[in-house]
């Protein structure tokens, strides 16, 4: 079938169908319809934001859903407990600071945030005679005294900053404040937070960031654990996961196989990003066919599109890695044997079992402790060394993408 000039009959079927709407990979879901698992984290954040004098900071690993999480709960509790408030959101780069962060929320409040002069003027009152010829009288006599005072603006004082918003209410959220590259700010962010929480202000902070400790996003500022609770956003459970795929694909009518499930579950390694990202290709595969079922050959075309879609940095470190090595088939299969591993760590011992499993072939320990080195010692590596012969992937989503792009099958990675 002609997707006709350009693909956009191809386009109108897909936006007609609502798969984007539904399956959003490349942003946070932000509609509460759409939000599905995490109910329980979901559940503790609301109680927390909605306590005086606390604060939330969700922090994770990338790709856990941490930013969909804060988005979606902060709406529905502007919405439906707060009845009010402003919300505003910030996503950081590497270029912000505390001033810039600042700036953000005095703007969006509409509060001055210019140096400025004001004269207060002092009226001084007394009587005073006056002389005038035949008549004698007293009469009023005003003196006017006038004071210039400069407000001045102090964007990188934490102190001044929370006194100018801490009278307003609604929910400030701040999102990937890890890439704020100087620990001051942060120490800068800890310290406005404190000032908020020990005035009662109802404008309440979320902090948003990738770490293995909330400690890391806050640059361990020693007073602030009594004000901001963290909320630890780790994988999601296969349950979980498997709600987004039969919710989602409902929404849209239609109507994905057990194996298909299975296999974008075990893909997805409770990572939602890519539950998202091969139920959207699927989804998409599916209306453009007209065929509302979800079987394994739809899944296979999805799988290819969804490398094509896929983080370029994922992309290049894992061809550049492997792209080193004269014989790259065999390193291939090192890791993919690793990236079906259970857990975070593992041993030479443990990839070869998977690959047993999956590749359907005996390969010697030895062979495997070998290249398993060999592929940690390069600088630019997907795998590092994480203890007397234990080894993990530098990123935690490299494992999914690796059996997304070999299809989930060890088959196609020989």
């Amino acid at each position: 079938m002609s997707s006709g000039t350009f693909g956009i009959t191809r386009e109108k079927k897909i936006i007609s169908s609502g798969a984007r709407k539904v399956f959003t990979p490349h942003a946070p879901v932000d509609d509460i319809s759409h939000f599905f698992g995490r109910e329980e984290e979901a559940s503790r954040f609301v109680s927390v934001i909605n306590t005086d004098g606390l604060h939330v900071l969700v922090y994770g690993d990338r790709g856990v859903g941490k930013t969909s999480l804060a988005i979606t709960t902060c709406r529905v509790l502007l919405q439906g407990i707060m009845k009010g408030g402003k919300y505003i959101e910030k996503r950081c780069d590497s270029s912000d600071t505390f001033e810039s962060i600042a700036l953000k929320v005095l703007q969006a409040l509409e509060i001055n945030h210019q140096n400025r002069e004001t004269t207060q003027t002092t009226n001084e009152g007394g009587k005073a005679s006056v002389k005038i010829p035949i008549v004698g009288a007293e009469v009023d006599s005003h003196r006017q005294s006038a004071v210039k005072i400069l407000h001045q603006v102090n964007l990188s004082s934490p102190s001044w900053v929370a006194e100018q918003i801490q009278s307003k209410a609604g929910i400030f959220l701040i999102d990937e404040i890890d890439a704020v590259a100087d620990k001051e700010d942060r120490k800068k962010l800890a310290e406005l937070v404190k000032l908020l929480s020990d005035n009662k202000s109802q404008l309440k902070i979320v902090l948003v960031g990738i770490a293995s400790t909330g400690a890391d996003l806050t640059a361990g500022h020693p007073s602030i654990q009594r004000c901001l609770k963290e909320v630890h956003l780790k994988r999601m459970n296969d349950d979980d996961v498997r709600k987004i795929i039969h919710n989602g694909f409902k929404k849209i009518g239609q109507i994905p196989t057990e194996d298909v499930v299975k296999t974008i579950t075990d893909i997805s390694a409770g990572l939602p990003h890519f539950t998202h990202l091969i139920c959207l290709k699927c989804a998409e595969a599916s209306v453009i066919s007209g065929n509302k079922h979800v079987g394994t050959d739809v899944l296979k075309a999805a799988l290819n599109e969804s490398v094509k879609d896929s983080e370029n940095a994922l992309k290049d470190s894992y061809t550049n890695c492997l792209h080193n090595f004269n014989k790259p088939h065999e390193y291939k299969i090192i890791v993919q044997g690793a990236a079906h591993c259970k857990g975070v760590e593992f041993r030479a011992s443990d990839i070869q079992q998977q690959i047993k499993v999956f590749v359907k072939f005996d390969v010697d320990q030895k062979v495997v402790s070998r290249r398993l080195i060999a592929i940690a010692a390069r600088a630019d590596s997907i795998m590092e060394k994480c203890g007397r012969g234990y080894y993990r992937f530098v990123d935690p989503r490299m494992p999914s993408f690796v059996k997304m792009l070999h299809g989930a099958d060890a088959q196609s990675a020989v």
